[in-house]
């Protein structure tokens, strides 16, 4: 990543939260320290996944159509209904965000001169679906003639370079390609080109949680999240459980029956914590931890919760199969898990963290 300050949101997200006193809100430019806080979530160099409150980046250079039909099959966080898609960006911050994606997987002063080179853009989900005769006259940009992955026309924001589109027309193979897809580069500025173009791609994110992979203590993983702008996780009810384990079955794969009960890769720190006052539990951002029809401790009789707050165990963590457990602050190290910030109560709220993951189970990168 460059040296030079960069424009990023640390996001805007729309679910309804009340601000979080914490929470940095950024409009105008963050430094390299920030973004490389945000990068800090990946835990390895090799991360070809990354992810934020809004969207989910693929380092992976694909065509246009098989970015879309990889966008269509990712549904973790949108419900078993909803069919993903590839990135919508009509507003100056998710401009801002892709940017900043695409400059984390891949800088952009190590790529050559060339800006054309293939991971100097990221695919987004606008298309020409009109009018798509590859003529001169048709570089005059018309959101009628254009239109997002989700169905919508654009409206009036755009980051076109200088005479784009130009739509120009090819054959080749006998096939007759015309420049209707639009890219993004490290730049955000936006460009039409041709589908079998290969480019990393970013799909609409609308899951509540990201991954931390590094193994940390609880105190050094609450720091990380709060670093990315968002909060160490909370889980209010058994929709959020469901949830985290659909994404732990995503991104992590199935359980090692091999290891131990408690060994480290089985466990992710939570949010909660009884660190103020023995016994009295609640999780970062004060509101009390109270528990929820199908939540189960890790312990074996009915009065589980007279086990939390046993002496140095003061943190709360939760096994990859979903059960609870207390545990100590100082001296375990755990992957854990960050909230996005407008899914951790009611009302409104801001903010954009950035996670990364790799070796993704689900698309077997």
């Amino acid at each position: 990543v460059s040296t030079q300050s960069r424009e990023a949101v640390v996001s805007t997200q729309s679910t309804g939260v009340a601000a979080l006193p914490f929470l940095v809100v950024v409009h105008a430019t963050v430094n390299i320290t920030q973004i490389r806080a945000l990068k800090t979530l990946s835990g390895e160099n090799n991360a070809n996944v990354f992810m934020t409150c809004n969207l989910i980046f693929f380092k992976n250079l694909v065509d246009y159509d098989m970015a879309e039909n990889k966008c269509r099959d990712f549904k973790y966080g949108m419900g078993y209904t909803y069919t993903g898609t590839l990135a919508t960006v009509n507003d100056e911050e998710k401009n801002t965000e892709i940017k900043t994606l695409l400059n984390l997987a891949y800088e952009k002063n190590s790529v050559g001169k060339n800006k054309w080179n293939a991971d100097q853009w990221v695919w987004t989900g606008l298309r020409k679906t009109k009018n798509n005769y590859g003529f001169s006259y048709t570089k005059v940009y018309n959101t009628s003639d254009w239109q997002w992955a989700t169905g919508e026309n654009p409206i009036d924001f755009h980051k076109w370079m200088n005479n784009m589109p130009d739509q120009r027309k090819q054959t080749k193979h006998g096939v007759v390609y015309y420049q209707n897809q639009m890219r993004i580069n490290h730049d955000g500025v936006w460009d039409d080109t041709f589908t079998y173009k290969e480019h990393p791609y970013a799909c609409d994110y609308k899951g509540k949680y990201i991954l931390g992979l590094n193994y940390v203590t609880w105190h050094h993983a609450k720091r990380e999240c709060n670093n990315a702008g968002l909060i160490l996780g909370k889980v209010l009810d058994g929709n959020d459980l469901n949830e985290l384990k659909r994404l732990f079955h995503v991104f992590l794969g199935a359980v090692n029956e091999t290891h131990a009960k408690f060994y480290k890769e089985n466990w992710l720190w939570l949010g909660g914590n009884d660190m103020d006052s023995e016994g009295d539990w609640h999780w970062t951002d004060g509101e009390a931890m109270n528990e929820f029809y199908g939540m189960e401790w890790t312990r074996y009789m009915p009065d589980n919760a007279e086990y939390i707050g046993t002496v140095g165990q003061n943190v709360l963590s939760i096994a990859r199969w979903g059960q609870f457990d207390d545990s100590f602050d100082h001296t375990r190290k755990r992957r854990f898990v960050c909230m996005c910030p407008q899914s951790a109560s009611k009302g409104t709220s801001t903010g954009m963290g950035i996670s990364a993951v790799y070796n993704s189970t689900l698309y077997n990168y």
